[in-house]
């Protein structure tokens, strides 16, 4: 991606929407033959939008905490259970962290400038919120479970106690205004990772001892399982932000692309695999009709890949010979084991092994699909000017 500075001259409409004055830069990419000019980012401009926007539920969020506790004459407060900092964290949390978030997000997509990215950014909007709102609300609530289990029993007066909430609602109101200014496909990308390995990674460490290993992986979801909903939310989550993903990738990739069967039987997979794995955290493997569900929810999900595997040559463009030779060996890797975990009932592990497979080729394939989109596009920044000027 080529970076360079120039001198242009933009329409007056454009700078004022924009919100820029004669002199400033911008950035302006160009993709085909669309220009996307947005403000010249810097970190600074991240952190003090976060901090003017923050602090407002923030207070108000403060000032419904010490009110519920002098209506209640609640005058000591304990950290954790009923009626204490963390139930009202994880609640007033909940609500002030998701309206922080949408309005982060409405901002910044304001200040996006071509068809595109408005499309994609408005079209992940409902799947990134829900998704944030589940993660925000487990997140809270393990964090607490560990504080509860280190300070058993503490509890705080009043004012102590809304000092430490203000504390904590403040750094939950940051941190979801951060998430949403920083939406791309990297960060999307991460959070699938961190989601899914470190959910599932949590479900074994807390099923150590209940030997899950002599039953299979989807036991971990199971009513025998301990805290099997979060391995459950773990595996829904992750799906959702498959699917934001895939839909974040494909929306600018389609808008010059819009005839490509094969992007268009590749999009469709991807989408059709990541509902698949939504069923898997949505039906625990339990006993009757459940059970069916979350089996079929999981051959659908290896079926799929499976079939992505053997149809990348064709379907996805301009595909390297490397990343060929390692989809084949995933998928040969895949298929054997599947053949051993099905027939010969080998170890349960060999089906966390294939999760973990699929799932790393699902990730190379994202990458080269989000390469594909980002070829032969440049930026640059350029200083802006309502006066005609030589190019430098």
């Amino acid at each position: 991606m080529a970076k360079e500075t120039h001198h242009v001259v933009i329409p007056d409409a454009i700078m004022e929407d924009l919100d820029i004055k004669d002199g400033e830069q911008v950035e302006v990419t160009l993709k085909d033959k669309e220009a996307v000019i947005r403000p010249k980012r810097t970190d600074t401009g991240t952190q003090t939008i976060s901090l003017r926007f923050f602090l407002i539920p923030t207070v108000l969020a403060g000032i419904a905490f010490l009110a519920y506790f002098i209506y209640f004459q609640i005058l000591q407060v304990p950290m954790t259970g009923k009626n204490s900092i963390a139930q009202m964290v994880i609640v007033l949390g909940e609500l002030s962290g998701i309206a922080t978030f949408a309005v982060a997000y409405i901002q910044n997509h304001r200040q996006i400038h071509g068809r595109d990215h408005r499309r994609r950014y408005w079209r992940i909007f409902p799947t990134m919120l829900l998704s944030f709102a589940i993660i925000l609300a487990f997140v809270t609530s393990v964090f607490f479970w560990v504080i509860g289990y280190m300070f058993e029993g503490v509890s705080f007066d009043i004012y102590t106690a809304t000092g430490l909430f203000l504390l904590f609602i403040s750094i939950v109101n940051y941190l979801m205004i951060y998430s949403a200014l920083s939406i791309s496909t990297s960060f999307i990308t991460t959070l699938f990772l961190s989601t899914f390995v470190g959910g599932v990674i949590g479900a074994i460490v807390t099923n150590s001892s209940r030997q899950w290993w002599q039953h299979n992986v989807s036991f971990l979801g199971t009513n025998k399982a301990l805290n099997a909903w979060q391995f459950n939310l773990t595996i829904a989550v992750s799906a959702l932000l498959w699917i934001a993903l895939v839909d974040y990738l494909f929306v600018p990739l389609m808008a010059h692309r819009k005839n490509d069967w094969r992007l268009i039987t590749m999009r469709i997979m991807l989408t059709v695999a990541a509902i698949a794995l939504l069923g898997v955290g949505l039906f625990p493997n339990n006993r009757g009709l459940m059970h069916i569900l979350h089996t079929q929810s999981a051959w659908f999900l290896n079926y799929f890949i499976i079939g992505m595997i053997i149809a990348v040559r064709w379907l996805l463009p301009g595909v390297s010979r490397e990343f060929l030779s390692t989809s084949y060996i995933i998928g040969g890797i895949i298929i054997f084991a599947a053949i051993l975990f099905q027939f010969v009932h080998y170890l349960s592990l060999t089906a966390f092994e294939m999760i973990a497979l699929a799932m790393s080729w699902i990730m190379l394939l994202l990458q080269n699909i989000h390469r594909l989109y980002q070829k032969d596009e440049s930026t640059f920044v350029v200083t802006v000017t309502t006066d005609k000027v030589n190019t430098d």
